[in-house]
C-alpha cells in the first residue's frame, strides 16, 4: 500500500545555461534582454545542459529519500535505489534558460490536463502536487473519493494565483501549502489554522522566497548557492519533506526544519538522503540548544560586558571630544589598546563588537573575535543597522531586518555567539508614540527569534534616551510600558525567553530635569520597573550607561543591584562609562598605552566589586 498518493504531472526539465555573449540578445524600450528564437541569426552557444525529471518527479525523489512509500497516479514511474525510474514519455518538456544568473521558462502554450484513475490501494494520504492541471472533474473525482475513502488526508499544493477550482479544492484539504506570506491576525500572531469554508479548521503552511511558517514553526531559509533550480523545484522540495515528516509522526518543528535543510541543500542531482537529513537536523538542534548556555556563560557572576560597538564615525567623534587627532590608525590603535587589556577576561564575559572591527587583525594575521574567543571572552556582533525616522516625526527605528537571517548564520559560522539589536526611544510630551513603541518591539522580537534559529544569543536593546527634561516619574511610566510591549512581542513570537538577555537603560529623569535623579532613587525606579516588566525566565538583565559618566553610572549600578533581589542576573553592559576615562588618560599617545589599560581594568574591577 502506499503510503502517499501524489497527483501530478511529470515534466521534463531541460537546462540551458547560455554563455555571456549578446549575439541574438535585443534589448526593448524596458531595458529587458529577449532571446531572439526566430532561428534565422547567428548561432547562440550553451555551456552547459542538464535534463532532469521535474513537477511530481521532484515530489517522488524526496519521499522515496525518506524511506517513504509512494507513487504517482496514473504513471510508470517508480523510485528505485535513489533514482527515479521512469518509462515513456513524460507529461510535458520546459526548457530552463538561463543567462546572467536570470531563469526564464520556455514552456507548452498547452498544459496537459491531469487524469484521475482509481488507485488499487487506499492512501493514507493524496498530495495534490503544485505541477497538476487542475480540471473540474479531478475535483469531483478527488471529492467522491474522498467520501469513500473519509480515512485518506488530502494535502494540496496551491498555484499562487487562486483559481475558483483551486479553491474548491483547497476547501477539501486537510494540510494546504500557500505560496504566500501568512495573515496577520491580532497581536501579531500567527495562526497555525484558518477556517476555509468548512466546519472544521485545516492546518495551512506557508511559504515564501525567504520563510516557512507551519503555525508556531517557522524558519528562515535561503538559497546561498549560484545554480539554476526553480523556485518550483525548490518549493516541491519543501512540500514534500514536510508532508514527508508528518506522515511519518514528526512535529511542526520537526517538519519545517528538515524541509529547510533540504531545500538549502538539494541539487539538481536530487534532495538529500534520510540518514544525511538526521545528522544535518541534529548538528542543527545541538547548535540551538547552546544558547542557553551560552547566555548563562554570558550572565556569569561578577562580570559585565564591555560594549566596543562604535563605528568608525562614532568613534571619530568620541576621541576628537578629549583633543585627540584621528585618523584610521588611531582608531586602530585605541581599539587595540580597549581589547587587548591584560586581564580583560576576569571582568569581562564578553564583548561587542562591530563585524568590521571582529574581523580586522589585532596580531599575526589573527582577528580580534579569535583572539577574544581564545582569552575565554564570548564575542557578539551589533547585528542592526542603525536608525531611521518614522515618518514625519523625529521618532526612530531599528533597521537591518531584510538580510539579517543570512547575516546572522555568517556570524555563527564565524565565531561570534551573540548579537545586539538596538531601539531608542525619545521622551517628550507626547513620545514615545504608540506607533514606535509597538514597531520597535516588533522588530526586536523579529531579531531575537531570527538569532536563536541561527544558534545566537539575543541581547535586545531598549534605550530610553536621557535627554529631556522629563522627571523620573515620567521615566518610571515609560520605561514599563516599553519593556511591557517588547516582552509581549517576544512571547507572541514564540522566542525562548530562556535565552535572552535584555540590555537596558536605568530610569532616571532626564539630563535637564528641574529635579536630578539621586543614586537612590534610580536604584529603586528602575528595581521597581524591572521586577514589574521583565518576565522571570529571561536569561538576565544588562544596565547601560546611556551616556552618563563613569562614576554616576557605577552608582547607579550599586543603588540597583541593592534595590534587589531579582529572579534574575544584574550585571552592567557599558560603552562611554568604561571608555570615556580610557581616552581621557590615553590622549592619542602610545606612551599612555599601558596607563590607559590599567584605567580600564580598574574600572572594571570596581564594577565586579558592586556586583559580588
Amino acid at each position: 500500500m502506499s503510503k502517499i498518493l501524489v497527483i501530478g504531472n511529470v515534466l521534463k526539465d531541460v537546462y540551458l545555461k547560455l554563455d555571456e555573449r549578446q549575439n541574438n540578445f535585443e534589448q526593448d524600450e524596458r531595458g529587458i534582454d529577449w532571446l531572439d528564437l526566430s532561428f534565422n541569426g547567428a548561432e547562440h552557444r550553451f555551456f552547459r545542459r542538464t535534463s532532469v525529471y521535474g513537477g511530481a518527479a521532484v515530489t517522488l525523489s524526496v519521499l522515496g529519500r525518506l524511506g517513504i512509500n509512494s507513487q504517482i497516479m496514473g504513471s510508470n514511474a517508480e523510485y528505485k535505489n535513489g533514482e527515479i525510474i521512469w518509462q515513456g514519455d513524460p507529461a510535458g518538456y520546459r526548457y530552463i534558460f538561463c543567462h546572467h544568473g536570470e531563469i526564464t521558462y520556455f514552456v507548452p502554450s498547452e498544459r496537459k490536463a491531469t487524469d484521475w484513475q482509481m488507485p488499487k490501494d487506499i492512501p493514507e494520504w493524496i498530495l495534490v502536487d503544485r505541477s497538476t492541471f487542475i480540471s473540474e472533474r479531478l475535483v469531483d473525482e478527488i471529492k467522491n473519493f474522498r467520501k469513500f475513502s473519509p480515512t485518506t488526508k488530502l494535502a494540496v499544493h496551491a498555484e499562487r494565483d487562486k483559481s475558483p477550482l483551486g479553491q474548491r479544492l483547497a476547501e477539501m484539504a486537510d494540510l494546504l501549502f500557500i505560496e504566500e506570506e501568512p495573515p496577520v491576525h491580532s497581536e501579531e500572531k500567527i495562526v497555525d489554522k484558518i477556517d476555509l469554508g468548512q466546519p472544521e479548521k485545516r492546518l495551512v503552511c506557508h511559504i515564501t522566497p525567504q520563510k516557512i511558517i507551519f503555525g508556531e514553526a517557522e524558519e528562515s531559509w535561503q538559497l546561498s548557492r549560484t545554480d539554476m533550480m526553480t523556485h518550483l523545484t525548490v518549493y516541491n522540495t519543501i512540500v514534500a519533506t514536510i508532508l514527508g515528516v508528518i506522515s511519518s509522526g514528526g512535529s511542526l518543528t520537526d517538519a519545517v526544519l528538515w524541509a529547510r535543510i533540504n531545500a538549502e541543500q538539494a541539487t539538481l542531482d536530487g534532495p538529500l538522503s534520510g540518514r544525511r537529513l538526521k545528522e544535518l537536523v541534529a548538528e542543527e538542534r545541538q547548535k540551538r540548544a547552546n544558547v542557553t548556555l551560552v547566555a548563562k556563560s554570558l550572565m556569569a557572576s561578577h562580570r559585565g560586558i564591555l560594549a566596543a560597538d562604535e563605528d568608525d564615525q562614532t568613534l571619530t567623534k568620541r576621541l576628537v571630544s578629549f583633543g585627540i587627532g584621528v585618523n584610521a590608525k588611531t582608531r586602530a590603535d585605541y581599539r587595540k589598546l580597549l581589547l587587548t587589556t591584560p586581564e580583560l577576561s576576569e571582568y569581562t564575559s564578553g564583548v561587542i563588537l562591530t563585524a568590521e572591527t571582529a574581523r580586522s587583525k589585532v596580531q599575526h594575521a589573527q582577528t580580534y573575535l579569535k583572539y577574544l574567543t581564545s582569552r575565554g571572552i564570548i564575542t557578539g556582533v551589533k547585528a542592526d543597522r542603525g536608525q531611521a525616522h518614522l515618518k514625519g516625526t523625529h521618532e526612530t527605528y531599528t533597521l537591518g531586518l531584510d538580510d539579517l537571517a543570512s547575516r546572522l548564520r555568517e556570524y555563527y559560522d564565524e565565531g561570534f555567539r551573540f548579537a545586539k539589536w538596538h531601539a531608542k526611544f525619545i521622551i517628550k510630551k507626547d513620545q514615545p508614540s504608540y506607533i514606535a513603541v509597538e514597531k520597535n518591539a516588533k522588530l526586536l522580537a523579529d531579531f531575537a527569534r531570527e538569532c536563536q534559529l541561527a544558534g545566537l544569543v539575543p541581547m535586545i536593546e531598549s534605550d530610553i534616551s536621557w535627554s529631556g527634561d522629563y522627571s523620573i516619574e515620567k521615566s518610571i511610566e515609560v520605561t514599563d510600558r516599553v519593556l511591557l510591549t517588547i516582552f509581549r512581542k517576544l512571547e507572541r513570537r514564540g522566542v525562548d525567553l530562556s535565552s535572552v538577555i535584555l540590555k537596558t537603560s536605568v530610569v532616571a529623569a532626564g539630563d535637564n530635569a528641574v529635579s536630578p535623579s539621586t543614586p537612590r532613587e534610580v536604584g529603586i525606579a528602575t528595581g521597581a520597573v524591572l521586577k514589574h516588566a521583565v518576565p522571570k525566565y529571561i536569561a538576565g538583565i544588562e544596565i547601560l550607561s546611556g551616556g552618563q559618566e563613569s562614576k554616576a553610572m557605577a552608582q547607579n549600578l550599586s543603588a540597583i543591584i541593592e534595590a534587589g533581589p531579582y529572579d534574575w542576573p544584574v550585571s552592567f553592559a557599558f560603552s562611554r562609562a568604561l571608555q570615556d576615562p580610557v581616552m581621557r588618560t590615553w590622549k592619542g599617545k602610545e606612551a599612555n598605552t599601558k596607563v590607559a589599560q590599567a584605567t580600564l581594568r580598574n574600572k572594571l574591577q570596581d564594577l565586579a566589586m558592586i556586583l559580588r
